[in-house]
C-alpha cells in the first residue's frame, strides 16, 4: 500500500502541472487570437495601373500594378474597376515589398472577388463626361459646318468680283476710263483669294475630319461602357504588414475578347542574294479596359482549352437483351478537367520588376564625364544615350520556351486601344532566314515558271501558321500561307512566275501497235519534249515536273525510257513522289538556252497491255 501510495503521490503533482501548462497554453492562444480579433483592419481602394499584358490567342492575362505605403497592422486593398469579362475564380495576387527581399515585408493572406450594382451609367461620373465630351465634339462640328457653309459664300463672292473685273479689262465690254494696271491688280487679288478659299477649305475638311473621328471614338465608348452595365467588379486583397513597409501589389486576372495572330513579310532581294523574314503580330482587344504604355509578352498557350485531354472510356460487348419500355442505361465516364495553377498566369518580367515609378530605361542617368550642359561633349553623350534607348526598343523579342508553348516578350512598352475593329501591327523580330532560290517548271500545267525559296529558319522563333506578304525586290507578289515551322527547320515560299522564263511541253509522236514475240500485246509509245527558255541572262536551277501514268493491274505494263536527261537523285523525291509517277529533273540552263536554243528535256513512256483487255483513257 505504501508503493501504490507513493506512486499515486508521485502522479498527482505531474498532471496537475501538465493541466496547468495546457491551460496557460489554452490561455496564450486565446489571447493571440483575441489579439487578432482586435487589430484594426485598414482599407484603401485604388484601380491600380496596368503594367503587363499576356496575350493569348483568344484572351488575355492583365497585371494591374499597385504601390502603397503600408503601416503595421491589417490591411484590406481593393482593386476596383475590373472590367465586365473578369473570371473572378481566376484571380492571382503577388506582393512585394519595394525593389528588394524583406522578409519582414507585408505578406498576403487572401484574395476575393466581388461584385456589386452600381449607378446607371448615364448618371455616373464617367457617363457624364463622356456625354459632355460628346456636346462639345458636336457643337465643334456644328461650327465648322457654319464655316464652310460661309467660305462657300465667301468663294461666290470672288467669283463675281472675278467676272466684274475681266468684263471691265475687255475692249468691247469695258468702259472709257478703265484702268489696264487696276485690272492686272484686282486679277492679282483674286488669285490670292482664291488660293486662300482653298487653303480654308482643305483646314476644314480636315477639322472635320477629325471631329467625326472624335465623335464616333465617344459614340463607341459610351456604347460599350453602357452595354457593360454598371456591376462593380473588384478584387479583395487581405495583407498582414508585421511592419511599416513599402507595397507593391501585383494583380493579375484573365479576360477574353483579347487576341493576337502572326503576320509575315517575306521579302526576296531582287539579284536573288537572300531573303528578309519580317515577323509581326497583329494584336486586337475589346475588353473595355485601355492598355496603355504596358510591357507586352505573346504567348502561343491557350489558357481557354483544358490542360489535359479527356481519358479514353472503356467500351464492352455482350448478348443484346431485349429493350424494355422505360428501361435507360446508364453511362458515364471520367473527363478529364482544367487545372489552373498558381503559375499560369507568371510573367517572367516579375522577377525583375519594381514599382512603376521606378522604372529604369536603358541609358540612364548617373555619374559621368560627359561634359558642361550644352557642351560639344555633352551634346554627343546625349545624342548616344537616345541612339542605345532606340536601340534597344527596336531589339527583336526575346523568346522563352515553357513546356510546349512558347512566349515572345516584346522589347518596348505600346499601347493597344480597345477597339476590336481594328488590328495594331507590332514588330516581332525581322531576320534574314538560309535561302536557295530555285525555278519550278511544270509544262504540264502552265508554261509559267515560278520563283521559289527554299528556306531555313535560322532564327530561334517558332513561326506559327499565318498569312504572309509576299515581295520580289520592291514589287508586292501576293499573299501565300505561311506553315509552323520550327527553328532549323525548312519551308518553301514562292515568289510568283518570272516573264523571263518559259517552259513549253509538247508530244512528239504518239504510236499504237502490235508488240510482243507473236504481236499477242498491244502497245502504245509517247514521245515527249520540253523547251526551257532562259531569257534571265545568267544560268539558272529549274526543278522540272512531269508525270508518266502508273499501272493498277500486272497485265498493264508501263516504262519509261530514251531519258536525254536522268531524274533527280533526291532521297525524299525517290522516296515519294517517284514513286506514284511523277517525273522530277534538277536541270542546271544555262544563260545561253533562249529562243531556238532553249534547252531540250525528251523521254518515252510505253504502256503495254494484252489484246483481249481494254483499258482506261490515259491522257496525254
Amino acid at each position: 500500500m505504501l508503493v501504490f501510495d507513493r506512486i499515486a503521490t508521485v502522479r498527482r503533482p505531474v498532471s496537475s502541472l501538465v493541466l496547468l501548462a495546457c491551460a496557460t497554453l489554452a490561455a496564450s492562444a486565446a489571447s493571440t487570437s483575441a489579439v487578432a480579433q482586435d487589430l484594426p483592419t485598414q482599407t484603401v481602394s485604388d484601380a491600380g495601373s496596368i503594367d503587363r499584358v499576356v496575350i493569348y490567342p483568344t484572351s488575355a492575362a492583365v497585371t494591374r500594378v499597385i504601390h502603397k505605403d503600408l503601416t503595421q497592422g491589417l490591411w484590406t486593398v481593393r482593386i476596383t474597376n475590373l472590367p465586365a469579362g473578369v473570371n473572378g475564380a481566376q484571380l492571382q495576387a503577388k506582393v512585394r515589398s519595394g525593389d528588394a527581399p524583406n522578409p519582414s515585408g507585408p505578406r498576403l493572406l487572401g484574395v476575393e472577388f466581388e461584385e456589386t450594382p452600381g449607378t446607371e451609367f448615364s448618371g455616373s461620373a464617367e457617363g457624364i463626361a463622356l456625354a459632355e465630351k460628346l456636346k462639345d465634339a458636336r457643337r465643334r462640328l456644328e461650327f465648322t459646318k457654319q464655316d464652310q457653309a460661309q467660305l462657300v459664300t465667301r468663294s461666290a463672292h470672288v467669283e463675281q468680283v472675278s467676272t466684274r473685273i475681266t468684263a471691265n479689262a475687255t475692249a468691247d465690254g469695258g468702259t472709257a476710263k478703265a484702268d489696264p494696271a487696276k485690272a492686272i491688280e484686282g486679277l492679282a487679288w483674286v488669285n490670292a483669294e482664291k488660293m486662300r478659299v482653298i487653303e480654308a477649305s482643305r483646314t476644314l475638311a480636315e477639322r472635320e475630319e477629325a471631329v467625326l473621328k472624335e465623335i464616333e471614338a465617344i459614340e463607341r465608348m459610351i456604347a460599350q461602357q453602357g452595354s457593360a452595365g454598371r456591376t462593380q467588379r473588384t478584387a479583395v486583397v487581405k495583407i498582414a504588414a508585421p511592419q511599416a513597409a513599402p507595397l507593391d501589389l501585383d494583380l493579375t486576372y484573365m479576360v477574353p475578347k483579347a487576341s493576337w495572330a502572326p503576320a509575315y513579310s517575306i521579302r526576296a532581294a531582287g539579284d536573288r542574294s537572300g531573303a528578309t523574314i519580317e515577323y509581326d503580330a497583329m494584336i486586337a482587344q475589346r475588353t473595355g479596359e485601355e492598355w496603355k504604355d504596358v510591357r507586352v509578352s505573346l504567348s502561343t498557350a491557350d489558357p481557354v482549352r483544358a490542360a489535359q485531354p479527356s481519358e479514353v472510356d472503356p467500351v464492352y460487348v455482350d448478348i443484346e437483351q431485349p429493350m424494355y419500355a422505360g428501361a435507360a442505361g446508364d453511362r458515364s465516364g471520367m473527363v478529364g478537367g482544367m487545372e489552373m495553377g498558381e503559375n499560369k498566369f507568371k510573367d517572367r518580367s516579375l522577377r525583375s520588376a519594381g514599382k512603376p515609378g521606378r522604372h529604369r530605361e536603358p541609358g540612364g542617368g548617373g555619374m559621368g564625364t560627359g561634359g558642361a550642359p550644352g557642351s560639344p561633349a555633352a551634346e554627343d553623350a546625349d545624342d548616344e544615350r537616345a541612339g542605345a534607348v532606340l536601340e534597344q526598343l527596336a531589339r527583336t523579342a526575346s523568346v522563352s520556351e515553357a513546356g510546349i508553348a512558347a512566349s515572345f516578350e516584346l522589347p518596348r512598352r505600346i499601347t493597344v486601344p480597345s477597339d476590336g475593329t481594328r488590328s495594331q501591327r507590332t514588330r516581332i523580330a525581322s531576320f534574314e532566314p538560309d535561302a536557295k532560290f530555285v525555278y519550278a517548271a511544270q509544262p504540264l500545267v502552265t508554261d509559267s515558271v515560278f520563283l521559289r525559296g527554299d528556306l531555313t529558319n535560322a532564327s530561334a522563333f517558332q513561326l506559327l501558321p499565318g498569312t504572309a506578304q509576299v515581295f520580289m525586290g520592291g514589287d508586292f507578289i501576293g499573299e501565300t500561307a505561311m506553315p509552323s515551322v520550327a527553328p532549323k527547320s525548312d519551308f518553301k515560299v514562292f515568289f510568283g512566275p518570272d516573264r523571263a522564263v518559259r517552259a513549253t511541253r509538247e508530244v512528239v509522236s504518239k504510236v499504237t501497235g502490235a508488240a510482243g514475240l507473236f504481236g499477242g500485246s498491244i502497245a502504245t509509245t509517247w514521245n515527249y519534249r520540253i523547251k526551257l527558255d532562259n531569257g534571265t541572262g545568267r544560268a539558272i536551277s529549274v526543278e522540272l515536273l512531269d508525270r508518266r501514268a502508273q499501272s493498277r493491274n500486272e497485265k498493264i505494263e508501263i516504262k519509261i525510257a530514251d531519258l536525254s536527261t536522268p531524274l533527280s537523285k533526291d532521297a525524299t523525291y525517290a522516296a515519294g513522289p517517284q514513286k506514284t509517277g511523277i517525273l522530277r529533273w534538277d536541270i542546271s540552263v544555262p544563260a545561253s538556252a533562249r529562243g531556238p536554243a532553249a534547252l531540250p528535256v525528251t523521254w518515252t513512256v510505253q504502256a503495254t497491255r494484252a489484246k483481249d483487255i481494254e483499258i482506261t483513257a490515259l491522257p496525254d
